[in-house]
């Protein structure tokens, strides 16, 4: 798990770097539809010669997931992007995700969330505050963008959720590609809404385009979906919290984009926070799994006078 974690951090940050790269070289509509449609084809490729199967059943969630994960997840962040949002900004109010999955993981899960794990979340999310506050004061991107991202960041809390709660079971490879599927056709709708239906034949848009589908599609969607599927929604959005000091780190060198001290302490109290939580929550696990167990008295055993009685 802890390798699928780290892959997971860095394939995640490298989403919203390669929407900032894209965003350089074409629409952020067009990217997307590329990016699923190649992906699409390269996972049901996989999936044949592999002879993987899913049911009608299967596909019919799948799709669902596809639209809200794919559709509006990620096109409400790639179009804050493309809007001006800088890709550490994005990844920072995104990592917002563990705050309301936890709110939601109770009651809708039944999960238990501990004190510490709370606190962790809390600190967190002080962090993610800092940076943002010291980004929107300096200008930048619509105050609009930032509600796209945020209701970007919502989809994905549903979508997450509710893959966790039906606990679907089809192959990664060709769930995946049922999703990439549904993914191009959305996007290549929006190209056929704006007139724009013939992508960049350039060498930059092709590089960001492999980088899309090779680190953010194979890479970060795959290891989420291993991630939820095997340690849950609170374990896949907790790590969420790292993915922003790993965009800012990146984005540095690639895009020219300033580390301030609001994104340095912020990023600090992010990671301490993410610490807390997860030292939280394997502690509760191993109390749970530790504490002894009441089993109740078997007819061999005796149990007072009602049994010298019989």
């Amino acid at each position: 798990m802890f390798k699928a974690s780290v892959l997971l951090v860095l394939m995640w940050s490298s989403g919203y770097l390669g929407a900032e790269m894209a965003a350089r070289y074409s629409s952020w509509h067009m990217l997307l539809s590329c990016r699923f449609a190649v992906a699409a084809v390269l996972l049901i490729g996989f999936c044949v010669v592999r002879r993987l199967r899913i049911t009608r059943a299967g596909i019919a969630r799948q799709v669902g997931l596809g639209v809200v994960m794919q559709g509006l997840y990620l096109g409400a962040i790639s179009a804050a992007v493309g809007a001006g949002l800088s890709p550490g900004i994005t990844a920072l109010i995104c990592s917002l995700q563990p705050l309301v999955v936890a709110a939601v993981a109770v009651p809708v899960l039944g999960e238990r969330i501990g004190p510490r794990e709370w606190l962790g979340l809390a600190v967190g999310i002080v962090g993610v505050g800092l940076v943002v506050g010291g980004k929107m004061n300096s200008g930048g991107a619509p105050w609009w963008a930032y509600l796209m991202c945020l209701g970007g960041m919502l989809a994905l809390v549903g979508g997450t959720l509710t893959q966790r709660r039906i606990a679907s079971r089809e192959p990664m490879a060709a769930a995946l590609a049922v999703q990439c599927v549904v993914g191009a056709v959305i996007f290549w709708i929006v190209n056929a809404i704006v007139g724009e239906t013939v992508p960049p034949i350039t060498f930059d848009f092709a590089w960001s385009l492999a980088w899309a589908v090779g680190f953010a599609t194979f890479g970060g969607w795959g290891a989420y979906m291993w991630v939820n599927r095997e340690a849950g929604p609170m374990h896949a959005s907790t790590l969420l919290l790292l993915v922003p000091p790993a965009t800012i780190l990146i984005a540095w060198p690639m895009f020219g984009d300033p580390i301030g001290p609001w994104e340095i302490v912020g990023v600090a109290v992010s990671a301490v926070g993410v610490a807390i939580k997860l030292i939280g929550g394997r502690a509760q696990s191993t109390a749970q799994q530790t504490a002894p167990q009441r089993t109740p008295a078997r007819d061999t055993e005796v149990r007072g006078p009602e049994l010298v009685r019989e």
